[in-house]
């Protein structure tokens, strides 16, 4: 029979192992690009090489001295990539969750009374019942809220006591971040300041110190920032798993 645990634990159980897949695939690519970026340094900057891209497809030599000219970059490259998908793990989670949650209230096995009234919409035109169009139509408009309100509606219902707000706000801060990363070429702007009710925000540096990023300063990742927010979302994770139903 469906009920908040038997559909819920089993998306957590799979949010805990993508979580930490995703963060041993980051120092798996670190590592590579460390161990490459010796290897191309003994390389003569004269030399080039001539990439395969298709089958029996080339493209015109590339120098080894420009493609050494990403090397600092790249790490930055692979961070942000990495963090997008925490980013993204974790809104398709919330998805998943809230599609659960209006599911049993059509089941009756819960009713989803936090939810309050909702506008819907119907297709007389489409095949589709008019009880899996109001659920999907109810979905799609869930994930253009913002974030906090989504986050709120899940929060409040499985974790009354809202316990770890520390975590929470934490994976809050890093959703913004990659929101100013894709949207305003990684610059601390008046907008996400707002959001966060700060003046300046703190992200760990790769010495694990705390530094402070304020208007106008272009924020820079690392791993034991992205660390920190993989923990935030495990421990969170483990506040939502249902234990008495």
């Amino acid at each position: 029979m469906k009920s908040l645990e038997t559909t819920i634990n089993p998306i957590i159980d799979e949010l805990i192992v993508n979580t930490n897949s995703y963060f041993i695939e980051l120092l798996a690519a670190h590592v590579m690009y460390e161990l490459g970026r010796y290897s191309m340094d003994n390389i003569d900057d004269r030399s080039s090489i001539i990439p395969k891209v298709g089958v029996d497809l080339h493209i015109e030599p590339i120098p080894i001295s420009s493609i050494k000219g990403f090397k600092d970059y790249y790490p930055h490259f692979l961070l942000e990539v990495f963090h997008g998908k925490f980013c993204f793990l974790w809104n398709e989670f919330l998805t998943k969750i809230f599609s659960i949650l209006i599911e049993l209230h059509f089941l009756k096995k819960r009713k989803f009374k936090e939810l309050k009234k909702q506008e819907v919409k119907l297709d007389f035109t489409s095949d589709q019942n008019f009880d899996n169009q109001i659920k999907i139509g109810i979905v799609e408009d869930f994930n253009f809220k913002e974030y906090s309100e989504r986050q709120k509606v899940i929060n409040k219902i499985l974790n009354p006591d809202n316990e770890g707000q520390t975590e929470l706000a934490n994976i809050y801060k890093n959703i913004l971040i990659r929101n100013t990363i894709q949207h305003r070429k990684n610059i601390v702007d008046s907008y996400i300041l707002k959001k966060l009710g700060v003046a300046e925000i703190k992200i760990l540096n790769n010495s694990v110190d705390l530094l402070s990023y304020e208007l106008g300063n272009k924020i820079m990742l690392s791993i034991p920032e992205i660390n920190a927010f993989k923990k935030s979302i495990l421990f969170i994770a483990q506040i939502w798993r249902i234990k008495n139903v």
